[in-house]
C-alpha cells in the first residue's frame, strides 16, 4: 500500500492553524535546502523551528515598539553631548543599561525646551525595548485628558491600567501648564500606584522647587515628589536649545 503524500500547501495550512506561521512561510525554502544539501530530518526540523522562533521574536519586537507610542526613534548615539556639556555622558550610558528598571527606580530630566530631554527619554526607552521591556510614552496632558474623558464613559479603571502595566512609563512635558485639583489627583494616582512597582521617566521645563506652581496643592506636590524621588536619578540640562543651534 503506497503512502499518501500530503501536499505542501496543506502542510502550510495546518502549520498556520497551529499558529506556526514562521514554519509555514519558510517550508518551501527549507525543503529545497534539505534536498539540495541532503540534510537529515533532525537538521531539517531544527531549521524550521529556528525560523518559527525568529518569526515570533520579530513579531514581539514589532508589538513592543508599536505599543510604546514613541514620537520618534533616536538613540543615545544620535545625541550631541558636546552641545550639552552639563550632561554626564557616562551617567546616560549607565541609565541606558536599564538596571534602574529592575530597581523600579525613576528618572527626572529637567531643562528648557529644546535641550534634549525628550530625546534622552526616547533613547533610554529604545534601550529598554531592545531588552524586551514594555514601554509607554505620553505627554502629561495627553494622559490627563484621557483619564478625565474616561470618567464620562466609565472606562477610568481600564485607562489607569494602560499607565500602570508597562515596565517603563514616560511622562513628557510636565510643567507647561498648571493642573486643576482633579487633574493633580489623576497624576498622583499614577505615580502612587507605580511607586516601587514600575519605573517612570518625567521630563520637565521647570526645576523641582517650582513644581508647586504646576500642582498648585502643596500637599500633593510633596506627595508626588516624595514618591518620584525615593529611588531616582535627576538630570538637569543647563545648556541652550538644540533647535536654536540647528537654526543658525
Amino acid at each position: 500500500m503506497s503512502q499518501q503524500i500530503i501536499p505542501i500547501g496543506q502542510i502550510q495550512k495546518d502549520l498556520r492553524f497551529f499558529k506556526l506561521s514562521g514554519m509555514a512561510e519558510s517550508l518551501d525554502i527549507r525543503i529545497k535546502q534539505a534536498t539540495d544539501d541532503s540534510l537529515g530530518y533532525t537538521e531539517f526540523l531544527g531549521m524550521l523551528l529556528e525560523d518559527e522562533i525568529n518569526r515570533r521574536s520579530d513579531n514581539k519586537k514589532k508589538r513592543l515598539y508599536h505599543g510604546a507610542k514613541l514620537p520618534f526613534e533616536k538613540g543615545i548615539e544620535d545625541f550631541d553631548f558636546t552641545f550639552q556639556p552639563s550632561i554626564k555622558k557616562q551617567e546616560i550610558i549607565e541609565l541606558s543599561t536599564c538596571h534602574f528598571l529592575e530597581k523600579k527606580a525613576n528618572i527626572i530630566l529637567i531643562g528648557q525646551p529644546g535641550t534634549g530631554k525628550t530625546h534622552l527619554s526616547v533613547a533610554i526607552a529604545l534601550s529598554a525595548l531592545g531588552r524586551s521591556k514594555t514601554v509607554f510614552f505620553t505627554t502629561v496632558w495627553e494622559m490627563i485628558n484621557i483619564l478625565q474623558q474616561s470618567r464620562a464613559d466609565y472606562s477610568y479603571q481600564k485607562k489607569i491600567q494602560m499607565y500602570l502595566k508597562p515596565d517603563l512609563l514616560i511622562l513628557d512635558e510636565l510643567g507647561y501648564r498648571s493642573m486643576a485639583e482633579s487633574t493633580v489627583e489623576d497624576f498622583f494616582e499614577i505615580v502612587s500606584k507605580r511607586y516601587e512597582k514600575g519605573s517612570i521617566i518625567v521630563t520637565s521645563n521647570k526645576p523641582m522647587h517650582l513644581w508647586d506652581s504646576v500642582f498648585i496643592d502643596k500637599t500633593l506636590t510633596t506627595a508626588v515628589v516624595d514618591r518620584l524621588m525615593h529611588h531616582c536619578s535627576v538630570i538637569e540640562i543647563k545648556g541652550e536649545s538644540y533647535r536654536f543651534k540647528k537654526r543658525d
